[in-house]
C-alpha cells in the first residue's frame, strides 16, 4: 500500500527539480512520532517525521548534505503546517525498514480508509501515536474550523462551539443546507444534524478542551467516525 504522505513528499520534490531525492523516498513508509511536549501553536505537538526505507536507502538518505535534507525537511512541513492541534514537524529521521514495521504501517493506513481526509490528516498519527484523547480532539476542532469558516465567509460573523452550530445550520434560514428543507422528512434532516453538530462540541470538543480526559482505543475510534460523518455531510450540502 503506498504512503500518502511519502507520495506528496515526492510531488514536492519532482516540482523543485529533485527527482534524485523523489527516486530515494520511492519504496519508503512514514511515520509521524509525537513528543509529549506542545508547540507554537494551540494544542500542537512536537513531533519528528520519521521515515522508514531498505537499508541501501536509508543509508543514502542519511549520507545527504544539509542542504538536501533541508529539501526534505521542507517537503515534509508543507505536508504538515504549523497548526493548532497539529503535529509541528521539529525533525526528519531515517529508519531502515522490516517487513513486521511495514506490515504494522500498512494495518494502520486500512483503519484510515473510510475516514474523511480532513479527519485523517489532523488525527491518525496521533491515534496511532496512542493519544487517543488528543485525536479525537483534533478531529472535532478540524469539524469546528471548517464550519466557522464556512459562516465567516458567507455573513461575515465569526462564531464558535454549539452556537456556531446552530446559527449554521438553523432550519429557518440555514447557512449551511443539508437538504431541501421542504419536507417534514428533509426538515427533521436539517434540525437533526443541526443538534448531531452542536451536541458533538459541546459534548466532546470542549470537555476535552478543559479537563485531561483518558479514553481508550475503542472509544476514540467511535468518536473519530463521527466527525467523519460531520464533515462529509458538510460535502454533501447545498453550500
Amino acid at each position: 500500500m503506498s504512503d500518502n504522505n511519502i507520495e506528496k513528499i515526492r510531488q514536492i520534490l519532482h516540482y523543485k527539480e529533485r527527482d534524485d531525492l523523489s527516486e530515494l523516498l520511492s519504496q519508503s513508509k512514514s511515520k509521524v512520532q509525537a513528543s509529549s511536549s506542545y508547540g507554537s501553536k494551540l494544542n500542537s505537538i512536537l513531533s519528528t517525521f520519521e521515515i522508514y526505507s531498505s537499508i541501501e536507502y536509508t543509508e543514502k538518505l542519511r549520507n545527504l548534505n544539509k542542504e538536501e535534507h533541508d529539501l526534505i525537511f521542507l517537503a515534509v512541513k508543507e505536508v504538515y503546517p504549523i497548526r493548532d492541534a497539529s503535529p509541528e514537524i521539529m525533525d526528519v529521521k531515517y529508519y531502515i525498514s522490516s517487513s513486521e514495521e511495514n506490515n504494522d504501517l500498512d494495518s494502520a493506513d486500512s483503519l484510515w480508509a473510510n475516514i474523511h481526509p480532513d479527519i485523517t490528516k489532523v488525527s491518525k498519527q496521533l491515534f496511532s501515536d496512542k493519544h487517543y484523547a488528543q485525536a479525537v480532539f483534533s478531529a472535532f476542532i478540524e469539524v469546528n474550523f471548517r464550519v466557522k469558516n464556512i459562516v465567516k465567509n458567507k455573513i461575515g460573523e465569526e462564531l464558535d462551539g454549539k452556537d456556531l452550530m446552530f446559527k449554521a445550520f438553523n432550519l429557518g434560514d440555514p447557512i449551511i443546507q443539508l437538504s431541501n428543507c421542504s419536507t417534514k422528512t428533509e426538515k427533521n434532516i436539517q434540525e437533526g444534524y443541526g443538534h448531531l453538530f452542536a451536541g458533538a462540541i459541546q459534548g466532546i470538543r470542549n470537555p476535552k478542551a478543559h479537563e485531561n480526559i483518558t479514553i481508550d482505543e475503542n472509544r476514540a475510534i467511535h468518536f473519530i467516525y463521527l466527525a467523519s460523518l460531520l464533515m462529509y455531510k458538510i460535502d454533501e450540502s447545498y453550500q
